[in-house]
């Protein structure tokens, strides 16, 4: 009886584990696929991007954490050490808020949406710099664009990275 008594248990705490999962917010799933390591290449600010992000819950899970360098060499054999930690947490209507801080010495709010395999993130402000991040999964990889708001109102690319998992 014991045992048939442990398997209800069971059955009966999976099953709630999947209804939990199914009400489970896009942007919760998103930060789920998005945890642990991932590295790529690309080109930020006209630069050879070398970029490392590590995605993880944080704080008991109220907050995903990004902790990211990127390592960029310019046509001139210079190179630019930059890094950053997000702070992102996830709403009780599904949307993101957070905040940025990186080692330009600064600090920008955060606040996005996730909309199929896209996490999108609107950042800063009109006093320090605005932008747009984009954060797309697919295919083993996360595709990263970065965007600048120009003088003149309109975004503009400033980098695009592909990172993969680390074997």
């Amino acid at each position: 009886m014991r045992h048939v008594l442990r398997a209800v248990a069971a059955f009966v705490m999976a099953f709630a584990f999947q209804a939990v999962q199914a009400d489970e917010s896009p942007a919760a799933a998103f930060f789920t696929k998005l945890a642990g390591h991932w590295q790529g290449n690309g080109e930020v600010r006209l630069m050879a991007a070398d970029m490392r992000m590590h995605w993880e819950p944080v704080l008991d899970g109220q907050f995903h954490r990004l902790s990211m360098e990127d390592v960029m060499t310019g046509a001139d054999g210079k190179s630019w050490h930059f890094k950053a930690q997000g702070y992102y947490r996830v709403q009780t209507d599904g949307t993101i808020s957070g905040t940025w801080f990186d080692s330009r010495g600064i600090s920008l709010p955060l606040t996005g949406r996730v909309e199929g395999d896209t996490m999108t993130i609107d950042w800063g402000t009109e006093a320090i710099e605005r932008g747009r991040s984009s954060y797309r999964l697919g295919d083993g990889a996360l595709e990263v664009t970065d965007e600048v708001y120009a003088k003149e109102g309109e975004l503009r690319v400033f980098g695009r990275t592909r990172l993969t998992r680390p074997e």
